[in-house]
């Protein structure tokens, strides 16, 4: 499913079709263009509004026709939906990629879909890092993760720290890890640069928040983002595929579409032209 990728670490791997393990006969498709098959977004010829994310917009355990981005371009047929999740991706690899996309002229309006883990992966935290000592990942070929550091100004400066570091897997390094606050502090200056960066292209944005595994994350990213939508479903088996899966079910992605109409309804009715998030 996926392929080593430079700049992002890891991508997508075009005109793939991935099985569902735990849903029978159930087919995932990559396009060719290597981004989750949106049914109908091909066709379109309106407006391009990409949506950034992970596993959770990817779409994870759905059929091509069950994700919040195909329900969302089904119920707006005149704006183009373009998926931008890829699993395991945090906020720093979507800004990676908003680059790209602005770079190339590639949308017409962005939404950066979130999730609480976003935090530990956005910087190079032991119990993210721990998680790619998988050999799967070693096999794949993938040598690094971008990752944010901060400098003393609170800048952020985009480092590639290694994923294959074996020592992780003996020490406990929980005595030294940062506070909440201080996690919570890097991911709010990645999407400072998020927001500065589609500011600086005239791309119209949006945040919206997909979990509520940490209220008080969600509150604390409302609070410094006033325009954030929260549209995130609970944790528990009316929402999620658990006990098999922990991502978002049919009826989650259901919500999720419903709840983001508006703002996407809203960048096709005139902010076009220069509002921003």
């Amino acid at each position: 499913m996926f392929q080593p990728d430079p700049v992002l670490g890891w991508r997508l791997t075009p005109n793939h079709a991935v099985q569902v393990g735990f849903r029978k006969d159930l087919l995932q498709h990559v396009a060719a263009d290597g981004w989750r098959h949106v049914p109908g977004s091909d066709a379109t010829v309106g407006r391009r509004v990409a949506i950034y994310g992970c596993s959770f917009t990817y779409g994870t355990g759905l059929a091509d026709d069950e994700t919040f981005t195909a329900l969302l371009q089904r119920g707006l047929p005149a704006v183009r939906i373009l998926n931008r999740g890829v699993g395991g991706h945090g906020t720093v690899q979507n800004l990676l990629q908003l680059r790209r996309d602005i770079a190339c002229g590639a949308i017409d309006a962005a939404v950066f879909a979130i999730i609480s883990d976003h935090r530990f992966r956005n910087i190079a935290h032991p119990q993210r890092m721990q998680q790619y000592l998988s050999r799967e990942w070693y096999q794949l070929g993938v040598e690094h993760v971008p990752v944010a550091r901060l400098d003393s100004m609170g800048g952020v400066r985009i480092i590639y720290p290694p994923i294959w570091q074996p020592v992780l897997r003996e020490a406990d390094f929980q005595i030294f890890l940062p506070d909440d606050h201080m996690i919570n502090t890097a991911t709010f200056a990645v999407l400072d640069l998020v927001r500065a960066t589609a500011q600086a292209a005239g791309i119209p944005l949006g945040f919206v928040l997909l979990d509520d595994l940490d209220r008080d994350f969600n509150t604390a990213v409302c609070a410094r983002f006033p325009e954030t939508r929260d549209i995130s479903t609970p944790y528990d088996r009316d929402h999620t595929f658990l006990p098999q899966d922990i991502h978002p079910n049919v009826r989650a992605n259901a919500l999720f579409a419903d709840r983001l109409a508006p703002l996407i309804a809203g960048f096709s009715d005139g902010l076009w032209s220069g509002a921003r998030s």
